[in-house]
């Protein structure tokens, strides 16, 4: 686990990334691709992970100075787009995940933390911190993904997120061979359904409106190392009191009594290696570190 421990800082060396190359669409190419790593902290490690990347590894990341000038240029547009994801919530075993963000990934930027713990304070209490890093991580340590946000109609991302504001994120772990199924029946069959959704309450209804404006939905550029395919669906930011599920708009559509059937049809399930895992996240101020 220790070599693959990534923080990012613009773009990261795709060390986690294997398989096949996602062939149902283009991929638009890494100047708009972004990077998104997980890392799991044991249940005890929360405050000291937390303490550790504030106090301690992002201050080195951010006044890292390279020996050559065009990694130091990535470096500095790499800080304007690296996000930090807090968790508002553990996980179901009482683990903690973090998110780092390359938003949009910069390509030759520092990723590895090493060389600036050294470079800010020296060999010794360098290998100190690592050790207390390595220390946090479950044996899940991280997971990373690299892809591209995909267009879909009512899809608008016209709010920044702000320090403080609550981001979602819906990892959705998908069979080897059904990439292009879930894609084709999200897109085509759910958001529709989703989009259509008339809320009962006026507050409410817009709401969900805003909600749907501001969801990502994020593809990935490969497959894992065991063949499945990651989507991440986002709300960044989150919108409190909306509605992110899919049953309301089916039951609305096609009735209670045949929402189990309609959904099987599509083929929603079937598509699903892992199922879905739910995290809830507040937005980092990373300005304090330029």
């Amino acid at each position: 686990m220790k070599k693959n421990i990534l923080l990012i800082i613009g773009s990261l060396f795709l060390s986690s990334c294997a398989g096949k190359i996602q062939i149902n669409q283009e991929f638009k190419g890494s100047g708009k691709g972004l990077f998104i790593v997980l890392s799991h902290i044991k249940k005890d490690k929360k405050d000291e992970f937390d303490n550790l990347l504030m106090e301690k590894i992002y201050p080195a990341m951010y006044s890292y100075r390279d020996s050559n000038d065009a990694i130091n240029t990535a470096n500095l547009k790499g800080q304007k787009s690296n996000r930090m994801l807090r968790p508002v919530n553990s996980n179901e075993d009482s683990t903690w995940t973090f998110i780092f963000m390359a938003d949009p990934f910069i390509p030759k930027s520092t990723a590895r933390i090493v060389q600036p713990l050294i470079q800010k304070y020296g060999e010794d209490d360098a290998k100190k911190i690592m050790d207390i890093w390595y220390a946090c991580f479950t044996k899940k340590g991280q997971e990373s993904f690299y892809g591209e946000d995909i267009d879909f109609i009512g899809k608008e991302n016209n709010i920044s997120t702000k320090p403080g504001d609550k981001v979602m994120v819906v990892m959705n772990y998908i069979k080897s061979s059904k990439n292009q199924k879930f894609e084709n029946v999200v897109l085509n069959k759910v958001f529709p359904v989703v989009r259509e959704y008339r809320d009962p309450s006026d507050e409410i209804h817009i709401l969900n409106k805003e909600a749907i404006k501001e969801m990502r939905i994020l593809r990935p550029r490969m497959s894992n190392k065991d063949n499945t395919w990651t989507y991440i669906m986002m709300g960044d930011p989150f919108i409190e009191n909306a509605n992110y599920l899919i049953t309301k708009p089916f039951i609305q559509k096609y009735g209670e009594e045949n929402v189990d059937k309609v959904i099987k049809e599509i083929g929603w399930s079937g598509n699903f290696k892992r199922g879905q895992i739910s995290y809830f996240f507040e937005e980092v101020d990373l300005t304090v570190f330029q």
